[in-house]
This record gives C-alpha cells, sequence and structure tokens, in this order.
C-alpha cells in the first residue's frame, strides 16, 4: 500500500529533480546588498508607524465624539414671561398733565356729560345740545302715566 522510505535519492525522480532545482537557484542569486535591505526595513517600519498613528487618531477622535455625545445637555435658562425682552427699550412714561385712566365714551366726547353732539351737514362744524327736562320728563312720564 505505502511504497518503502529507505529507498535512495537515486531512485527517486521528482527528489532529484528539486535537488538539481535548488543547486541552480544557489550558484545564481546575489544577496542584496545590506544598504537595500536596510532600506526596505525602515519603509515599513514608517508604513507601521503611519497606520499605528492614524488608528490613534482614530480611536482618540472617535471617543472624543461619543463623551461629547453622551454628556447631558442642559438648555439656558429662559427668563420670566413678565420681564421686558432686553432687545426692546422700556416704553416710556406718559407726558405730565394727560390722564391716565382709559379713554370711555364719557370722557372722549366734546360737551358736558349726558350731551350728545350732531353735524349740521358733512364736514360741517359739530353742533351740541344739551338735554332738556321737558325732553326727558316726556319720555319717562309716558311710560309711567296713568289713565
Amino acid at each position: 500500500m505505502s511504497e518503502p522510505r529507505d529507498r535512495s535519492a537515486s531512485e527517486d525522480p521528482l527528489r532529484s529533480l528539486f535537488r538539481q532545482a535548488g543547486e541552480f537557484g544557489q550558484g545564481r542569486s546575489v544577496a542584496d546588498p545590506a544598504a537595500n535591505i536596510t532600506e526596505r526595513g525602515m519603509r515599513a517600519q514608517r508604513r507601521r508607524m503611519a497606520a499605528l498613528a492614524v488608528g490613534v487618531c482614530l480611536v482618540v477622535g472617535g471617543g472624543g465624539a461619543a463623551a461629547v455625545g453622551l454628556l447631558p445637555v442642559t438648555p439656558l435658562p429662559v427668563p420670566p414671561a413678565t420681564s421686558p425682552s432686553p432687545s426692546y427699550p422700556s416704553p416710556a412714561p406718559p407726558p405730565a398733565g394727560t390722564p391716565t385712566e382709559p379713554p370711555t365714551p364719557s370722557n372722549t366726547s366734546p360737551g358736558a356729560p349726558g350731551s350728545f353732539t350732531r353735524t349740521s351737514a358733512p364736514g360741517g362744524p359739530p353742533e351740541t345740545e344739551a338735554p332738556t327736562a321737558s325732553s326727558s320728563s316726556t319720555s319717562t312720564a309716558g311710560a309711567t302715566s296713568m289713565p
């Protein structure tokens, strides 16, 4: 099933071919000068260091970004709604001598209280009439009179 291992090298054709190829290669090979070997080694070392530096930068940058992302975000304090905004000036106080109460029909119409204003023509001067006792008594007298 298996061949015996004690056969000599001359009897095995494959083994003799490999030996011939090895002797041929050893005779034609020339060692590189030491400067070339050193240069290749330095080049490989520079590549490894550059790859290491890039890796460190990625780890540090990624860790910093993750730390910033995980920090709690506190919003800026919001001023109360009742305080005036600093971008708008506060309102000026009213000039002296002006009334501070809100306008009502009684203090905005000209004339005495209870009077009414009528215009004679469009654009004409207004006329004021005071109510008379007869006009007010007739309106109330008709409602309270008995037959």
